[in-house]
């Protein structure tokens, strides 16, 4: 074992430390993480917990989501993919003590960059939870409808109109298909568009014209994607000004910031996609604030 992977391990032991887990369920907890599928006594010998504890140890390990137990004979135990686990925990947790949660995500996401990074895992999970970028259009395009496959509640969306939006729109139909499919589950999506007008003066003509851009813009996304206003759950507004930072709030948890290419104004050059539900409450409150007071329907 090389020093990288002490040092991550100590890591990881720390941050389940922090989160409450005893030195039996730690020490149980890494055994799975680095091994197959094991009995109760195989953990109990290489974990060091005695035999009569360990039963206990894995119930609770099992009860804060992070072990499977297999139906097989004998009884087999596995760890889940260590993010979830991680995910799992924190949210086990979040009832218990909301005061470290700030810190363990964190952390949580410290860890996770680092485990990818590292020769730890003999099997590499194959999509990060915690922490995501993407780069050019295909591969954001990909993150953004996985994003979307798994929202259930609620999607807080921001978008930008120029006079290259209805050109490229066809181009997202990943994006607007999942907004569709996620709309016939019953979640709840407010979008709010923007013109990249700064701090001008708003002019007649500007007023005329931003009206009909996004006339336009309504009657494309029904045209091409049955995406309409009168679609229950769903709602859109525009404001004249520019959002100063692109993001949309999954869930009230889930945060995806998106950053134009300075070169090419109607294309997002990459998304940073981030589990961090304190930050998304915050982004929330002022994306609403924005929608109830300044949004134009």
């Amino acid at each position: 074992m090389n020093k990288n992977t002490i040092e991550i391990l100590e890591e990881i032991r720390e941050f389940l430390k922090n989160s409450y887990l005893t030195t039996y369920e730690i020490n149980t907890y890494l055994s799975l993480l680095r091994s197959d599928d094991l009995t109760a006594r195989e953990l109990s010998e290489s974990s060091e917990v005695p035999i009569g504890r360990i039963y206990e140890i894995l119930e609770e390990l099992k009860s804060k989501g992070m072990i499977l137990l297999q139906d097989s004979r004998p009884k087999k135990y596995r760890s889940i993919p260590f993010n979830v686990a991680f995910k799992n925990l924190i949210a086990y947790l979040e009832s218990k003590n909301k005061n470290k949660i700030s810190y363990l995500y964190n952390q949580a996401q410290t860890l996770e960059t680092k485990i990818y990074e590292s020769d730890l895992l003999i099997k590499k999970e194959q999509s990060k939870t915690f922490l995501a970028t993407s780069f050019e259009a295909k591969s954001i395009l990909l993150l953004y409808s996985k994003t979307l496959q798994e929202i259930q509640e609620e999607l807080l969306i921001t978008g930008f109109i120029n006079e290259n939006t209805l050109k490229v729109l066809p181009y997202g139909e990943l994006i607007y298909k999942g907004i569709y499919n996620a709309l016939q589950r019953g979640v709840r999506i407010k979008y709010l568009w923007s013109f990249e007008y700064d701090k001008r003066p708003l002019t007649e003509d500007i007023i005329i014209n931003a009206k009909e851009l996004y006339s336009n813009l309504l009657i494309s996304l029904e045209s091409l994607f049955n995406l309409t206003p009168e679609i229950r759950g769903f709602e859109m507004k525009y404001i004249y000004t520019r959002i100063p930072s692109y993001y949309d709030i999954f869930d009230r948890k889930r945060i995806l910031f998106k950053l134009q290419d300075p070169s090419k104004s109607y294309e997002i050059f990459s998304c940073l996609n981030i589990l961090y539900p304190l930050l998304a409450e915050e982004l929330r409150k002022t994306f609403l604030r924005v929608w109830e007071l300044e949004a134009m329907e």
